[in-house]
C-alpha cells in the first residue's frame, strides 16, 4: 500500500507544469501579510496530498485545491482583503494569495515526498500532521525505548541563520530535531561549483554529498531516493539515544550522508 501511494504521489509530482507555473506566479507577490489562522492552508494540505495509508490515492491540480480553499473560506477572506487591501479587486487578491499559496504548496509537496518515500522505504513509524508542523516539525519519527526525533525539511540557503530553540523542543521535550536538507541544484552542478570556487567550496561540496540522494523528475520536481530515508533512519536507529537540541544539517550531511 506505501509503494503504492508513493507512486501515486510522484505521478502527481511529475505532472506539475512546473515551468508554467513559475511563470505565471514568480512575478506575483502582492500578499505576503501573515495570513491568520482562518486562511493558514495546511490543515488543506494535508486533507489533499497527505494520504500514505490510502491504497489507490488522488490528488487535486493545484488549479482545483486553490479554488477550493478560496470557496471556502469567503468570509475570513471579505475580512482580510477589508484590512489590508481596501480599495483593490477581489481578484487582484486573489491572484496574489494564488501565487503564495502555490509556494507554500510546492514546499509542503517535496516535505510529504520524504514522508512517502519513508512510508514506503522504511520500519520506524512517521507521524504528519498539521499540527506538528504548526510547531515546527515535518515529521516525527517514533524509535524504540519512546525516543521521538522530530524532522524539519529544509531547502538550500547560503544565509546565516540563527538557531534558536524550536518551541516543538520546549514544549514537548522531544529528544532531538534534526534537519533534512535538500537543493534544487544537480550533484554534478555543485561538484563543478566546489572546483571552480574561491570561497564556499566546503559549504558547495556538503550540498552535493546532499544532491547525491536525490534526484530530478523529467519535469524537474526535487525527490528524496530511497537511500536518503533509509540513511536517515539507520542514523537516528544507531545514535538516536545519544542526541539532543538540534542537528543542523551540515552535521546531517558529514555524517548521515555519504
Amino acid at each position: 500500500m506505501a509503494h503504492k501511494a508513493l507512486k501515486a504521489f510522484e505521478t502527481f509530482l511529475g505532472n506539475l507544469d512546473l515551468r508554467d507555473y513559475e511563470k505565471k506566479y514568480r512575478p506575483i507577490k502582492t500578499v505576503e501579510q501573515d495570513l491568520p489562522k482562518e486562511l493558514n492552508p495546511l490543515p488543506d494540505l494535508y486533507k489533499h496530498y497527505w494520504k500514505p495509508d490510502e491504497p489507490t490515492p488522488s490528488f487535486p491540480k493545484y488549479e482545483d485545491f486553490f479554488a477550493q480553499w478560496w470557496d471556502q473560506r469567503l468570509k475570513a477572506l471579505d475580512t482580510f482583503i477589508r484590512k489590508y487591501f481596501w480599495g483593490c479587486s477581489y481578484q487582484f487578491v486573489r491572484l496574489g494569495l494564488e501565487a503564495r499559496l502555490y509556494r507554500t504548496a510546492v514546499s509542503i509537496w517535496t516535505q510529504f515526498h520524504f514522508g512517502y518515500r519513508w512510508v514506503a522505504s522504511c520500519r520506524s513509524p512517521l507521524e504528519a500532521t498539521p499540527e506538528l508542523d504548526l510547531k515546527g516539525i515535518d515529521a516525527l519519527i517514533n524509535l524504540s525505548n519512546n525516543l521521538r526525533i522530530g524532522l524539519q525539511i529544509k531547502k538550500e540557503t547560503y544565509r546565516s541563520e540563527a538557531r534558536g530553540e524550536n518551541r516543538f523542543l520546549k514544549g514537548q521535550k522531544a529528544h532531538a530535531l534534526l534537519e533534512v536538507p535538500y537543493t534544487l541544484q544537480s550533484e554534478q552542478a555543485l561538484i563543478q561549483k566546489t572546483e571552480n570556487a574561491r570561497s564556499r567550496a566546503e559549504l558547495y561540496n556538503l550540498w552535493a554529498k546532499v544532491a547525491k540522494h536525490l534526484e530530478h523528475l523529467p519535469n524537474g520536481f526535487v525527490i528524496f531516493k530511497e537511500s536518503y530515508v533509509q540513511s536517515v533512519e539507520r542514523f537516528l536507529q544507531e545514535h538516536g539515544s545519544t542526541l539532543s537540541g538540534r542537528i543542523s544539517w551540515e552535521r546531517v550531511a558529514k555524517e548521515v550522508l555519504s
